[in-house]
């Protein structure tokens, strides 16, 4: 019974079950003791209707508190009392203690009308400060539907901070549909707008919560912790959002999102960004001087990039992976075409002891590699390595953070991470993941639903193949049509005749996730088409670089029409490097693609040489290379934010957001 009270407690339909809304909120108020008074002594430690049912019993005592009788006085014998001793003065500090919610819920039960609602309106605020979440929304419920519109007024700031401190993820997209800005009283304006700052934040919004801390710094242009907050937030934005932002009419807006341009662009050149503040300042005269900003921002500009004089590059030339190693030594010196460094390659296969002799001997002051992840662990365990490295494989967990360490790996745990950003964004509920049983899809595959769980609470729904003889069973298993056919068939025989029928799928699933190679892609995506339902609209199916083959883009066209999937802008072949890539192509026709991307991974190694030391001081600070947009963790480990790229009837397309 207990648990049926408190599901009322903070469901709204509870105030219709007691016939509440068509009364006042003292008369309902003056009804919990009847209802509740034989309830209260079983459930009140537990219960979520303790608020009430404590203030229901306020309200009883106080109503049936009467004059006691009058006794005769019993007369004594006199009493002699001693002298009093002398002490000393002592001052007596009196510590007021907060009052708590159920001492504002007392003293509610002693007042009426709109005096009692404020008295609950602080019981609210007083059991949110005590962490006390539950009760605080039971009250705030109440008074969103039975109070004065000036108290209801000042109940939004409570009820939707008592909303994200339960975590009531859509009931906060409710209230943010109904309510804005201007549904706040003056004073609560400034801790509506940080409460929700801070809740997009929490939840990996960036761009919710950059235009929430816009609003904030309109009302508060002075507050640097606004201005920090705004900062890091406008770092974790995607390249697209923030060429949207610096696009924007609103001159605010568009003067911070050109200023962390500007850090993005100029990182590791002082003279050219210097020049570049002074125009912006110029060009963005109301924000603030460079001066006036918080220190993050300030001395991001002093930062000393990395500047080495001698890079030694660690591969493995005499071993089985010599041609992997040969493809980023290609990249390195293409994009060292036009630097002083010297640069020296090494084979990484050489002694370890042999090895230090030979950096110290050449005074190496930077070290690209090694790549393999056995030579990796070996060099970054070692308590003696001082030269700043920036490794070519990732960072385990059994290495211990180092400030000179850094870790740049074409990781494909990157893409599935930012795949379940993108359905997050979305607000798809029931993806589909389906994957070949090999390594590397069952790491993806492992990354995508620690992030799939940690956005929905649950584990996402994943069917995986072996060979292409699985293929077209796993489908029927996740779309269902293999039960839909049985049913046709079991309809036939009762009617004693051929029913014509198309056999229906699932009408649930909001996408499928594919981890194939581009073989079992080819065939997978048209039979996934074929099998969903007329019905129902098409489901959208996402992929990885994994299912795409370059010098199979005009021939796949047909039969990947709709696929969307992530890939290195160098294997897209984006705009801005359609010439850089034409040259690489006549250097080497016909190149792997394998080797293609470690071409690219190469060329970003280098050039991330010279923008990690600010990278490390600001992780949010982006590097648009050939392997994607670049970022680093507080870690050391360099993360990559992939491009888009979509088969239509139109030839592959690469659109911003799909």
């Amino acid at each position: 019974m207990s648990a049926l009270y408190s599901h009322m407690a903070l469901n709204p339909l509870y105030l219709n079950y007691f016939g509440w809304n068509s009364l006042s909120l003292g008369t309902a108020l003056s009804k919990i003791p009847a209802l509740f008074s034989s309830l209260y002594l079983c459930i009140v430690k537990s219960s979520k209707l303790k608020p009430f049912i404590l203030l229901g019993s306020v309200i009883a005592l106080a109503s049936c508190s009467s004059t006691p009788e009058q006794v005769a006085p019993v007369k004594q014998a006199p009493v002699v009392k001693p002298a009093p001793l002398v002490e000393e003065e002592v001052e007596v500090v009196k510590i007021e203690k907060p009052l708590s919610g159920a001492d504002f819920i007392e003293q509610a039960g002693q007042q009426q009308g709109s005096e009692q609602q404020w008295q609950l309106l602080e019981a609210a605020k007083a059991h949110l400060q005590q962490g006390e979440t539950e009760q605080a929304q039971a009250i705030s419920r109440v008074l969103a539907q039975q109070a004065a519109p000036e108290i209801q007024q000042a109940n939004l700031l409570p009820f939707l901070q008592g909303l994200i401190a339960a975590g009531e993820h859509e009931d906060i997209e409710k209230f943010s549909r109904q309510y804005s800005l201007s549904s706040f009283r003056d004073e609560d304006k400034a801790a509506y707008l940080q409460s929700l700052a801070e809740y997009q934040s929490s939840r990996r919004e960036p761009d919710q919560a950059v235009k929430t801390y816009l609003q904030l710094l309109a009302l508060q242009p002075e507050q640097t912790a606004v201005q920090s907050a705004l900062w890091q937030q406008l770092g974790m934005l995607t390249p697209d959002q923030l060429d949207s932002l610096s696009s924007s009419t609103d001159a605010v807006t568009q003067g911070w999102a050109k200023l962390l341009q500007l850090h993005q662009q100029f990182l590791g050149n002082s003279p050219a960004f210097t020049q570049a503040i002074t125009d912006w300042q110029q060009q963005y005269a109301t924000l603030p001087s460079l001066q006036q900003l918080p220190a993050e921002i300030t001395q991001l500009s002093a930062v000393d990039a990395f500047s080495p004089q001698t890079i030694a590059v660690l591969l493995p030339f005499s071993s089985n992976f010599r041609q992997h190693a040969e493809a980023i030594q290609q990249g390195i010196l293409a994009a060292s075409a036009n630097q002083q460094a010297r640069l020296i390659f090494i084979d990484s296969q050489t002694d370890t002891a042999a090895l230090q002799q030979q950096l110290v001997a050449e005074q190496v002051d930077f070290v690209i590699g090694p790549l393999l992840r056995e030579q990796v662990d070996a060099i970054s365990q070692q308590a003696d390595w001082t030269i700043p490295t920036l490794f070519l494989n990732g960072k385990t967990d059994l290495v211990q953070q180092s400030a000179d360490k850094f870790y740049f790996s074409l990781s494909v745990e990157d893409e599935a991470h930012q795949m379940a950003m993108l359905f997050k964004q979305k607000k798809y509920k029931q993806p589909v993941l389906m994957a070949s049983r090999n390594p590397l899809s069952q790491r993806m595959a492992e990354q995508f639903s620690r992030d799939w769980r940690q956005i929905t609470g649950k584990e996402p729904e994943t069917y995986w193949f072996v060979d292409q003889a699985g293929m077209e069973s796993t489908i029927k298993q996740l779309l269902e049509t293999a039960a839909s056919e049985q049913r046709i068939r079991e309809i036939s025989q009762l009617a004693g005749e051929n029913v014509k029928a198309e056999p229906h799928s699932r009408q649930d699933i909001d996408a499928i996730y594919l981890l194939a190679d581009p073989a079992q892609t080819r065939l997978l995506k048209p039979y996934i088409d074929v099998s969903v339902a007329p019905t129902k609209t098409t489901v959208p199916v996402y992929a990885s670089s994994r299912s795409h083959q370059k010098s199979a883009e005009f021939t796949d066209r047909r039969d990947l029409q709709g696929l969307t999937f992530t890939e290195m802008p160098w294997m897209l072949t984006a705009r801005q490097q359609q010439e850089f890539r034409q040259q690489f192509e006549q250097l080497f026709p016909q190149q792997d693609e394998t080797l293609q991307r470690l071409f690219a991974m190469g060329y970003d190694a280098y050039h991330l040489v010279y923008r990690l030391k600010q990278q490390q001081q600001f992780p949010a600070l982006r590097y648009q290379g050939l392997t994607g947009d670049l970022t680093l963790s507080t870690s050391g480990q360099v993360q990559r934010q992939l491009t888009w790229g979509k088969y239509s009837k139109d030839g592959l397309l690469t659109p911003r957001t799909p």
